[in-house]
């Protein structure tokens, strides 16, 4: 349905486009995209406002999804919430919250199947990935499996905390807590807890500085 209302649309703003009526696309790339956010939020399991730069989102498992209000996604954006995993046989009962005013940044990531938790006012900058899940563990009997079958495994919920900055190209992976107000590096690769007013860079990243007023 969605490959369809946009064909349409690039159908009917394209004349617009060559006959020099440029505003116009404007206006209707806005509507467009305000009918799409629209849409999305039915889906989700709980939705307050979100605001779309973008119509090019992937999105799965939206029931169990809760978003808070004003959060902002960028193009490429991917949520996704696995409560199957065929490949192994396996079931899950995952659930993402992102709060309040959180902003992704275009082509962040974040993959769930247990729990996943962003704060309020938290922004994460371009190609950011938060997990809380792996292929498999690291017994010489998994990695000889094809990662794709391997069972997913969670080592824990990841939790973000409110006023946090991830930058560009961040990596949260699982079973990691991130102070609020902490600042984290970019593309740094976050393994371990990151305590509240630090900042961390590195693989793995490290506290370089707290905070002390």
């Amino acid at each position: 349905m969605k490959r369809i209302i946009r064909f349409l649309f690039v159908c009917l703003t394209w004349p617009f486009a060559h006959l020099g009526w440029p505003w116009l696309c404007a206006k209707l790339s806005i509507l467009w995209r305000n009918i799409y956010a629209a849409y999305v939020k039915q889906r989700f399991g709980r939705c307050g406002s979100v605001a779309l730069s973008s119509t090019r989102l992937h999105l799965s498992g939206m029931k169990h999804m809760t978003l808070g209000h004003n959060v902002e996604m960028g193009f490429d954006v991917r949520l996704q919430c696995l409560d199957r995993w065929d490949n192994a046989g396996q079931r899950f009962t995952p659930r993402l919250i992102i709060h309040d005013h959180v902003v992704l940044a275009p082509l962040s990531r974040v993959g769930c199947i247990n729990h996943v938790e962003i704060g309020e006012y938290t922004t994460m900058g371009a190609r950011c990935y938060i997990t809380d899940h792996t292929h498999g563990g690291t017994t010489r009997a998994e990695l000889e499996m094809p990662p794709r079958h391997r069972p997913l495994v969670s080592r824990g919920p990841v939790k973000i905390g409110r006023c946090v900055h991830l930058g560009e190209g961040v990596c949260v992976m699982p079973g990691v807590t991130i102070g609020d107000y902490s600042v984290i590096g970019a593309g740094s690769v976050v393994t371990r807890d990151i305590p509240p007013y630090s900042i961390a860079v590195g693989s793995p990243a490290k506290v370089i500085k707290t905070i002390e007023q």
